[in-house]
Formats: structure tokens, sequence, C-alpha cells
């Protein structure tokens, strides 16, 4: 029998969740045939299988978040490929060892009247507890009686249903790419302290730049922006740069720009390499077609890692005005909103509100004020910095 494990993914990924299995119990599969699709917090991966075979059991339902090296399949190879036997033995020392931590860790617990005894291990009472979920109330699946955090997710569920089968109100839980997002937003603003500052840039000259260059080859009016807060970086590096779990920064030298796409599986952030090194038409070339990979679901590894700062365009959406939320661990994202027209020193201008936010224990107001000042100066005089 061979165990499929969840093989690595890619650099600074340890998890991702089942959205789908190509396959069923019992079905005779091929080598290499793309059998499971696991979405991680960057992009779906299709997993092909190393073995032909027959599926005997698929370990783990889709909607379920795995971790690099958990066996979520059991396979009968048909080639005699990847025989496990040792390794079935090892888990299942690994699980008898693990019962026995449990209890050297004072796992059974007793409810008020003490003639209730639960197991768990402490990672599961922990999850129990941030949940609200007495344990007592909560049915164990496995015979071993020992309650895992499947159980609790599984009675959750049910209390869900019981909740909305009596009102008309519906219960969302974020699931696949909204699950990914929803846990990347909220450790950005729990962990960054943010601001925000807003400024008025004119676009007149950068519109007639782009009829003229559209004559050479298409341009993008986000490339303009992509293109500008490169040079910008060379007179404020500290916009370029990632947070690091150990408190320090990392300034970067090279300048990966991360481009929000608006996609039917959800927001993703695609990543335009070195712009410093691309002129403003390959810059324009590569944003469009990584935002058709992301929205056909195309996306590889490499088309979502490395960011260093990222850019919102919301503009053709609506909206003259918001407050983005930092592509965490990077510092900074600066925001184009919707064109608009304003007075600028008594005469009417048509341009784009932008907002920067920042990490504002690396980055200070008046820093953020210069940049966007600088970003004006660029932008509403293209034809000085970003030529042919």
């Amino acid at each position: 029998m061979y165990n499929l494990k969840v093989p690595p993914i890619g650099e600074g990924v340890s998890e991702g969740e089942i959205v789908k299995w190509n396959i069923k119990e019992g079905d005779v599969i091929q080598k290499d045939q793309e059998i499971v699709e696991i979405m991680t917090d960057k992009i779906t991966i299709k997993i092909p299988s190393p073995v032909s075979g027959k599926v005997l059991k698929l370990v783990e339902p889709e909607g379920k978040t795995v971790k690099v090296g958990d066996v979520i399949a059991n396979i009968e190879s048909s080639e005699g490929e990847g025989i496990v036997e040792t390794e079935n033995k090892a888990e299942e020392n690994k699980e008898t060892k693990e019962v026995k931590i449990e209890t050297s860790n004072e796992t059974k617990a007793e409810n008020e009247e003490g003639n209730v005894i639960v197991k768990a291990t402490p990672a599961v009472r922990a999850y129990a507890r941030e949940k609200g979920i007495n344990l007592i109330n909560v049915k164990a699946s496995k015979p071993d009686g020992r309650i895992r955090k499947e159980d609790i997710d599984a009675y959750i569920s049910s209390m869900n249903v019981k909740s909305t089968s009596v009102s008309n109100d519906e219960i969302y839980r974020p699931s696949g790419i909204r699950k990914i997002i929803f846990d990347k937003m909220t450790k950005s603003k729990q962990i960054i302290p943010h601001f925000t500052i807003t400024d008025f840039i004119s676009t007149e000259n950068i519109e007639k730049a782009i009829n003229y260059y559209s004559k050479k080859g298409y341009v993008s009016f986000t490339a303009f922006f992509a293109k500008a807060c490169t040079i910008a970086f060379k007179e404020f590096p500290k916009m370029n740069a990632l947070y690091n779990d150990d408190g320090t920064y990392t300034i970067k030298k090279s300048y990966n720009m991360g481009i929000a796409v608006d996609s039917p599986y959800g927001l993703t952030v695609v990543v335009i390499n070195d712009t410093d090194k691309k002129d403003i038409f390959q810059i324009s070339k590569e944003i469009k077609e990584l935002a058709e990979k992301a929205r056909s679901n195309t996306l590889e590894m490499n088309d979502v890692k490395g960011s260093t700062f990222s850019i919102t365009n919301i503009g053709a959406i609506g909206g003259i005005y918001s407050t983005p939320i930092i592509n965490y661990p990077e510092v900074a994202i600066l925001a184009i909103n919707t064109k608009t027209s304003a007075f600028i020193n008594g005469s009417l201008k048509t341009g784009v509100y932008v907002t920067l936010a920042c990490d504002h224990r690396l980055i200070d107001g008046a820093e953020a004020a210069r940049f966007i000042q600088k970003l004006k100066e660029i932008i509403e005089e293209p034809a000085l910095y970003i030529g042919d």
C-alpha cells in the first residue's frame, strides 16, 4: 500500500485546503495522473499521483486543511511502488506514543459532576476553548474515544444546522480562497499597525502617454503606477521592505510588484518581478497575462510569490477613496481609486485619489507623505521619468 502525502508545495507554504478530489475510492489511476487540487494561501496546486494503482481510501475530505507531509490517500500500487509496511508500523508506533503523551499531559478531564471523562490533546483543548465549545458535548468519531479537531468542527457544523433551521438567516462560514483571504487579512491587521495617507494625482499626462504608446503596443494604466513606485523606491527604500517574524525588517534590493487581481475565485495578488529592469510595455504585458491566468485559475507558484510591494487598482469598479490592507509581510500598499476631477490651484484637473497604507512601526507619516509627493511628480510628468 502507498500512502499519498501532501508534497512540498513551495517556499514558505506549509499547508493548504483540499478543494477537489478528481478521483473516488475504488478508481484505478495512472502514475502522474492529477488526482487532487490543494489550495494554498497563494494558488491552487494540482497534485499528481506518484504511483499507478487502485484508490483504497481518501483519508481526508474536500474542505479539509492539511499540512505538508500529511497522508491524504491510500493507494494499492499496481507496480510495487512505494510499499510502506514499515511506515505503517511507524505510524502505529507514533499513534501509541501520542496516546501515552496525552495521558502524561493530563488529557483526561471531568465535568462538574465528576462522572464524565474526555480524552483530547492539549492542542485540541485549546482549539475548543478558542471556539467556545465544551468538549463534554462533542462526540469522538474514532473508536479510541479521543476527540480530534475535526470532531469539534463537525459539532459546530451540526449546531449551525440547528440554528439555521429555525430562522431565515444564513450562517456563512468562509472556505476555499475566501478562508485564505480571511486568515491573511486578519493576520495583517492584528500584527501590522496601519496608517493611511491620501492625495490627488492628475493623470492627464499619463493618459496622453498611453494614447501615444498604444501605437507601439498595449499599455496598462496600472503599469505606469508600478513603474513610478519602482522609481520612487530608490529615494524611499523602506517602502520596499518585508517584515520578519523576529521583529526585524528586510529592505529588499529587488523590486517585485504585487498587483491585486479580482477573479471569479477571489482576490489574488500576482507578481511582476524586477520592475526596475522592465519597460512600460513589458510590465503592461505581464500584468495582462497574469490577470488572465488568475481569472482562468491557471496561475503557477512563480506567478504569485516574492512580492515586495503591492498595488490595488479599484478604479475600474468605483470608489473615490479606500483604505487598503497591507499584503503581509510587506510594509506598504498603494490603492488607486476611480477617476474623478478636482480643483488644483484653481484649475480643474482629471485624475485619481491614491491611498498609501503603511506599517507605522517602520514608516513615519512624513516619509509616507514625501513618497506620495514623489509619485505625483513622476505620474504627472511621466516624460521626465518613464521613457521608451
